[in-house]
């Protein structure tokens, strides 16, 4: 036989507990964290194929940053940042021959990006992620330190 309420007891403690958990993610912080997430994983992206190649020591590199991140790892959203890595590095690829789409493609990744502005603590962390980045190949290219410029100014 049911004890309805016992059923009731526990229900009601485990919605106290989900909303004490919810408060800690508040829509704006839930927000802020996921803004952090995506402009991570765009800064390595740009900064990945800023040489219109994707060199396979800097997606490794890319990887294993974003597996390290605590952040993330809080988030428990590890694999949908690869994913998403793995995607935009895709959409980039893709227009590596059109100057015209890739420029459009890096402005949109960079408005993107943008959304980071008002948090100021994110701005070091991304600039010491994409500079590991842009040295895992053994080589700085011109045009690897140009998209560093443009995604520092774009968060900044």
């Amino acid at each position: 036989m049911l004890d309805w309420n016992k059923i009731k007891e526990r229900t009601s403690e485990l919605c106290s507990d989900a909303a004490q958990k919810f408060r800690q993610y508040t829509p704006e912080t839930f927000s802020k964290e996921k803004k952090f997430v995506n402009g991570v994983v765009i800064s390595l992206a740009l900064i990945t194929m800023a040489d219109k190649k994707a060199e396979t020591s800097e997606v490794t590199s890319c990887i294993d940053l974003i597996n390290e991140i605590d952040e993330i790892k809080d988030l428990e959203m590890t694999q949908d940042a690869i994913a998403l890595y793995e995607l935009h590095i895709e959409t980039l690829e893709k227009v590596i021959d059109n100057n015209i789409k890739w420029q459009i493609e890096v402005g949109k990744l960079l408005s993107e990006i943008g959304k980071l502005k008002p948090y100021p603590e994110y701005p070091p962390m991304i600039e010491a992620l994409i500079n590991i980045v842009s040295e895992s190949d053994g080589s700085l290219d011109p045009l690897e330190t140009e998209m560093k410029e443009k995604i520092l100014m774009a968060i900044q």
